[in-house]
């Protein structure tokens, strides 16, 4: 795959791109009409057997399903998948309007992901996958954090309280630490999606965000599942206590397997730091990104389509409008089927490119705060 500079030069994912907007806009007669969602086309029982068949697929190899037939099961997945966009996007402004101050972003989960997920939980039901379709809230505080969920959980809306968990008060053994509440999208204006459309919600402070972001960068470089704790020992350790560090610092409980002594997890995360340089590694990796072709037009538009190219180190990103949602979503699963190894692409929606970038520093390989707040602590 080359470089692209310039137009002569394209690779795959030019093409994917350039070919669908064409299309999109013969389509529309280049007119941008209203949004155009992506309906639910199977049943529940259809959808459960293509990820059930998905499963065999991944995790014994069945012989017996041919490739015609899984890529038919990723097609409905893929359909299920971006019938949450509509619902996502219902919710993700309800939460704009409650949180003027904070950063809401929304994205369908990557189709890397969901096969990840269903690899490690074979038996579980897609067509009840609780983040499909996930939106996430980053506020300066713990008490923001609170006060955010309570906006959302008194607000007017019809939606159906299916689950919370409480990972500040409970962090996981990994360290993770953000308040989620899932719900199943509900509608009187629109049944079409009064399906089992189950939409998560993320809230969490900037120090939680950071935190989260400097993991899944540190696990997309070492090639390791880090946020599911599978991964090299001292790092994942590392990770616990930095988190534990945190939570001293917000005042909320520490994770699992660390002693609430701020001296002793300074010195043990110094002596891992010593050991495998991980601040300074993660610091390097902050700059390595080239995403210079980032154009000017695109930066006040609500989907993007980010395409980072792991071993070349180059990002990607197309904007679209709320109304070319579909073409969005259409590029994304098309850029997904390629199955390429050094490439991530993530659709997501932010209310500026500002929002964006810090919403996905991993995206951007920007984790300086993460970095600056690391050294401080360290000194």
């Amino acid at each position: 795959m080359k470089n692209i500079k310039n137009m002569e030069n394209k690779d795959i994912y030019d093409i994917i791109i350039e070919n669908l907007t064409k299309e999109w806009y013969s389509m529309s007669d280049g007119k941008i009409k209203k949004p155009k969602w992506e309906t639910p086309k199977y049943s529940k029982k259809q959808v459960d057997k293509a990820g059930k068949l998905i499963a065999q697929f991944i995790t014994i190899n069945d012989n017996k399903i041919g490739i015609k037939e899984f890529q038919e099961a990723i097609h409905i997945l893929n359909n299920w998948r971006s019938s949450h966009a509509y619902p996502l996007e219902v919710i993700t402004n309800n939460l704009r309007r409650n949180n003027p101050n904070a950063i809401v972003v929304q994205r369908l989960k990557r189709l890397d992901s969901i096969l990840g997920k269903i690899e490690r939980f074979p038996n579980m039901s897609l067509y009840r996958m609780q983040d499909l379709g996930g939106c996430r809230v980053i506020v300066d505080s713990i008490d923001e954090v609170y006060k955010s969920v309570n906006r959302f959980k008194n607000s007017k809306i019809r939606h159906i309280f299916k689950k919370e968990d409480d990972y500040i008060k409970n962090p996981k053994q990994s360290g993770y630490r953000s308040y989620h509440m899932v719900y199943q999208f509900q509608s009187d204006d629109n049944e079409t999606y009064n399906k089992n459309i189950l939409i998560e919600i993320q809230f969490r402070t900037k120090l939680q965000h950071i935190w989260a972001t400097a993991v899944e960068m540190m696990g997309i470089y070492t090639k390791s599942n880090l946020k599911s704790s599978m991964g090299n020992e001292d790092i994942l350790r590392f990770f616990v206590l930095v988190s534990s560090l945190f939570a001293q610092q917000e005042g909320t409980p520490i994770c699992p397997n660390t002693i609430d002594d701020n001296k002793i997890i300074i010195d043990e995360i110094k002596s891992i730091n010593d050991k495998l340089h991980l601040v300074s590694r993660i610091s390097a990796l902050s700059v390595a990104i080239n995403h210079t072709n980032i154009s000017k037009e695109m930066k006040g538009k609500g989907y993007y389509v980010l395409i980072l190219n792991y071993e070349k180190r180059i990002l990607r990103v197309r904007g679209y409008s709320t109304q070319q949602v579909n073409l969005a979503t259409k590029i994304y699963n098309e850029i997904e089927a390629e199955h390429d190894k050094n490439i991530d692409a993530v659709l997501v929606s932010a209310q500026s490119f500002k929002d964006l970038r810090e919403a996905y520093p991993n995206y951007f390989a920007d984790i300086s705060e993460f970095v600056q707040t690391m050294n401080k602590l360290l000194i």
